[in-house]
C-alpha cells in the first residue's frame, strides 16, 4: 500500500472514530477553557506564563491556526479539528522520531496526564525508541511530591512509570492531571544528576513544563488544550499534533502504528 493510500485510510479512520472531524470536546468547552487560562487558573495554564500577556482574540487565532476551527463561530454544542491538521501533526512527530529511530543515542522523556487515552501511545514510542538504541527517563519512579498539587494531600501524590511513561498518581490510582509539577520535578532531577534531555513527549502540563523548560518538545493537544495552541502559536515549539483525546487507547492504535512507520521509512 502506497503512503499516499495509506494516509487517505487513516483519514476516513480519525474521522469515523471522532478522533478529528467532529469531536466530543464542544466549542463551549474550548472556549470557556481558553477564559480560565487567560484568569491563570492553574488546570489550564500548563505550567507556561504565555496567558500573562495574551487577550482573548489571540487565543482564539492561536487555537484555530492549530484546530482549523474558530471557538468562538457555528453551534456552541459542536466541536471540530481539521483532519488535515491532525494528519499534519502525526506527519511532523513522525518526522521528529525519524533521526532518534535512525541514529539512537538520545535521552527521551514520555510523559502522560491523560493515561486512559495516551499511555498506550507513549508506550509503543517508549519502546520503539529503545530498541532503536536511544536511553528512556526513567527518573522519580514512586517519588512522592512534598507539595499539594490540585486536590490531592501533599505526599500522597507522586510519579510513577509504566512502560517507560511517567504518569501521575495518588494512592492506589493513576491521574487525569493537567498540572505541570511532575513534569517540573523530573527535570530538575534530571538536571541535578547533571544529565541532559533531548526530546519531550507528552500532553498537558507535561508538556508544558518541558516547553517553559526550553526542551525539544511533542505535544498532543486536543481542541480545550489552549495553552499549548498559544504556545505554538508564539514560536515556543514545534510541534502539536491537535487531535481528540478522549477515547480508549484502541482507537488510537492505528495513530500510533502509522507513525511510527512513517518515521522508520524515513530513517532508512
Amino acid at each position: 500500500m502506497g503512503i499516499a493510500h495509506e494516509e487517505a485510510d487513516l483519514r476516513e479512520l480519525l474521522v469515523e472514530r471522532r478522533l478529528s472531524g467532529g469531536i466530543r470536546t464542544v466549542r463551549r468547552q474550548s472556549l470557556a477553557y481558553a477564559h480560565k487560562m487567560l484568569k491563570g487558573d492553574l488546570d489550564n495554564t500548563f505550567g507556561l506564563e504565555d496567558w500573562r500577556t495574551a487577550a482573548i482574540d489571540e487565543v482564539v487565532a492561536a487555537v484555530e491556526a492549530g484546530i482549523g476551527d474558530r471557538i468562538t463561530d457555528g453551534d456552541p454544542e459542536l466541536g471540530y479539528i481539521a483532519p488535515e491538521h491532525t494528519l499534519a501533526g502525526i506527519r511532523a512527530h513522525a518526522d521528529a522520531l525519524a533521526p532518534f529511530l535512525r541514529d539512537g543515542g538520545g535521552t527521551v522523556l514520555l510523559a502522560t496526564g491523560h493515561p486512559t487515552g495516551l499511555l498506550d501511545h507513549y508506550a509503543d514510542l517508549a519502546r520503539a525508541l529503545r530498541n532503536a538504541g536511544n536511553g528512556i527517563v526513567r527518573v522519580l519512579d514512586d517519588h512522592r511530591l512534598d507539595r499539594a498539587v490540585g486536590a490531592h494531600a501533599a505526599g500522597e501524590t507522586g510519579i510513577r512509570f509504566f512502560g517507560g511513561v511517567a504518569c501521575a498518581f495518588h494512592d492506589e490510582a493513576i491521574l487525569h492531571t493537567h498540572r505541570p509539577d511532575y513534569m517540573e520535578a523530573m527535570i530538575a532531577a534530571v538536571a541535578g544528576g547533571g544529565a541532559r534531555i533531548d526530546l519531550v513527549i507528552a500532553d498537558h502540563g507535561m508538556a508544558g513544563a518541558a516547553i517553559a523548560a526550553g526542551l525539544h518538545t511533542l505535544s498532543i493537544a486536543d481542541a480545550n488544550d489552549i495553552a499549548l495552541f498559544l504556545a505554538h502559536a508564539r514560536g515556543r515549539h514545534e510541534p502539536v499534533l491537535p487531535i481528540e483525546d478522549n477515547f480508549t487507547p484502541a482507537e488510537f492504535a492505528p495513530v500510533t502504528a502509522y507513525m511510527l512507520r512513517r518515521a522508520a521509512g524515513i530513517a532508512v
